[in-house]
């Protein structure tokens, strides 16, 4: 189906239910209007189903204690022909709504029973001329329409005039009260008629908000257009509650009054404001998402690339040390690669730290990896750098975090119009009686926020940007995240003098220590005479791990690829000590060759090299026991601890 075809379809889907809406409201308000003039719930009723409703008939019989009431109405004038004893027969028992086909001479007759308590004492029966497939949200929507009669009937006692019950509630209140959504009524000229109870526990700490006051002068957004008119209306109003940022939809539709003051407006306000919230929220993370995995793509493919460069650039500096001019050359080519290599490694952080679930976040590396990433970007602002090492790792989500430390330092960006100067600092601070914090401060040069302003900051949707793409949810998604992690956020800023974010995130009573790295003797020597195979599909990367290998008197084997290294490790099972498995390559991938290796033997060695490799998948591929991680790009260096390291424990 095409895309209009599409949106033609969803927009009649939408009038359809409005409509239905409208029509469904209008019958209960006309309830009310029946009892409130004293005139017959079960005399009047069958009209209105019929004008309101798709139906061409309706037959109401209600059984007043042995009195029979009963209203008939047809469109087009047939003549009323069903009793009990006929529903009772086309029914049976049923205490349920049911719908029959070819009854009573109509094509399809819904069927209501009115009830008691447990007793059925009466029907609503609905016909329609022609037979036609009513959908089972239609059916819903008359079921709860019919259940609001039924229970009209019960409060009025059968049909009498208007009762008041113990709290003095009338009828009407007691159903439109139990909407989930708020509602009012009002006149042409705007004023409140009467709201239930929902609306009042949403409106009552607006200035002035009484019954009898103007709704435009007691709701912040909402204009005269929402009672001007008379017909359907749709749209949307915001305003600001104490801290509570709220977002209503309106549905306005008119509510026929058979007396002097003519028609009212019937106004819903269906709260949305978190529903926009977390659309918001998702729309960043997917966006975050797909940043990351494209950065993680390209990284991994670069990888591959920087580890032949930066390694055979090792390896040439060994046959260069007589001659201190190609030496010179080697070195400047080994310290290029070592600087792409670290850009590489950050794309990899950031993109890891989008899927990373661990709890556990470095603040310190975290906003390395970002500012190191940004830099491209802020050519014309000086950044300075300050990190306590004394922070330990705080409990978080590392996604979230990263996208707030990006948030600030873009708008700080943006604040600067790409020129002055951007410090960002961490330290470990008390903070009063509060316990120990670690305060990240991000603070520009920019034109800075005045005090009104800065008070607004924080909700959402509200921006100072003009371009209408901006929603304004940054910062107010910025101060959600810190105060989930436990922290706050201080503001200081002034017109013309830039601005200060200080962020505070508690450090957990039990600190995380880092445990100091105790580094294993890394003697080649205990390589000589073990066979290794080695296994990657590129061929520069297996001629580097081969030229390492064989210099330390290890004996190698080699394979391109899943089912080659199968093969050869089954040709050689009891000779190979130590595997070095590429994770990404055509066909078998890592972890299924890894599975397959385990199921042949136990004890053999197996390190995954890998430019690439998300959280999840270090997870999954753990379950198959590698013995370590060898990450792209590498130098020969790196090839030799990361054996010995295994071949030690």
């Amino acid at each position: 189906m095409r895309h209009n075809d599409l949106k033609s379809e969803s927009l009649k889907v939408q009038w359809n239910f409005y409509e239905r809406a409208v029509n469904n409201y209008s019958i209960i308000m006309r309830i009310m209007d029946s009892i409130d003039n004293g005139e017959g719930l079960v005399r009047h009723m069958p009209k209105v189903f019929v004008e309101e409703s798709f139906f061409d008939m309706c037959k109401i019989i209600l059984d007043g204690n042995g009195t029979i009431h009963e209203g008939f109405y047809s469109i087009d004038g047939t003549e009323d022909s069903i009793d009990s004893k006929g529903i009772l027969m086309k029914n049976g028992n049923n205490t349920a709504p049911a719908i029959i086909d070819d009854a009573f001479g109509y094509g399809v007759v819904y069927i209501y029973p009115l009830k008691q308590g447990i007793r059925t004492v009466g029907f609503i029966v609905l016909g329609k001329k022609y037979y036609m497939d009513i959908q089972l949200r239609s059916l819903r929507e008359l079921e709860i329409v019919c259940d609001l009669y039924n229970k009209a009937l019960i409060l009025n006692n059968n049909g009498h005039d208007l009762q008041q019950d113990v709290e003095g509630k009338s009828t009407f209140e007691h159903i439109v009260d139990g909407f989930p959504d708020a509602f009012m009524l009002v006149d042409k000229d705007g004023f409140v008629c009467y709201v239930n109870e929902k609306a009042k526990s949403e409106f009552e700490t607006q200035k002035g908000f009484l019954t009898g006051e103007r709704i435009d002068k007691v709701i912040p957004g909402v204009t005269d257009e929402v009672f001007r008119e008379n017909g359907v209306l749709y749209g949307k109003v915001t305003y600001k509650s104490g801290n509570a940022y709220k977002i209503f939809t309106i549905e306005r539709f008119p509510v026929q009054i058979d007396r002097d003051d003519g028609t009212l407006r019937g106004i819903i306000f269906k709260d949305v404001a978190e529903q926009a919230i977390r659309k918001e929220e998702n729309l960043l993370r997917e966006k975050m998402g797909s940043v990351g995995m494209l950065a993680g793509g390209i990284a991994h493919d670069f990888n591959n690339l920087l580890t032949g460069v930066l390694g055979y650039s090792s390896l040439m500096k060994k046959f260069l040390a007589d001659n201190p001019a190609l030496l010179r050359y080697a070195e400047a080519i080994e310290n290029s690669a070592q600087r792409a290599s670290r850009l590489t490694q950050h794309l990899l952080n950031f993109s890891r730290r989008q899927k990373r679930t661990t709890g556990i976040v470095v603040l310190n590396d975290l906003l390395d990896d970002i500012l190191y990433l940004l830099k491209e970007s802020f050519k014309e602002i000086e950044i300075e750098k300050s990190f306590d090492p004394a922070i330990p790792p705080i409990k978080g989500d590392e996604t979230e975090l990263q996208n707030v430390f990006l948030n600030l330092l873009v708008n700080a960006k943006d604040a600067m119009e790409g020129k002055g100067s951007l410090r960002v600092r961490t330290e470990k601070k008390n903070y009063g009686n509060s316990g120990e914090f670690a305060l990240i401060e991000i603070e520009d040069t920019g034109t800075g926020i005045d005090e009104t302003l800065r008070q607004k900051i924080f909700e959402p949707y509200f921006t100072t940007k003009g371009n209408s793409s901006n929603l304004g949810m940054g910062l107010y998604l910025v101060d959600k995240v810190i105060k989930g992690h436990g922290g706050f956020i201080e503001v200081e800023s002034s017109e013309g003098r830039g601005t200060k974010f200080s962020l505070y995130l508690p450090l957990p009573a039990d600190r995380m220590q880092k445990k100091a790295a105790q580094e294993k003797a890394q003697n080649s020597e205990i390589l000589k005479g073990k066979t290794v195979l080695v296994v990657d599909d590129e061929d520069i990367i297996r001629e580097l791990l081969k030229r390492t290998l064989t210099e330390t008197g290890a004996r190698v084997l080699e394979a391109g690829n899943g089912s080659d290294c199968l093969k050869t490790f089954q040709d050689h099972v009891d000779e190979i000590r130590v595997i070095i498995l590429d994770m990404i390559m055509p066909g078998l991938k890592g972890d299924d060759v890894l599975k397959k290796i385990r199921e042949i033997r136990q004890d053999v060695i197996v390190i995954i090299a890998s430019g690439f490799m998300g959280d999840e998948q270090r997870i999954k591929i753990k379950e198959y026991r590698p013995d370590g991680f060898l990450d792209k790009p590498f130098t020969d260096r790196d090839i030799i601890k990361s054996i010995v390291a295994t071949l030690s424990t």
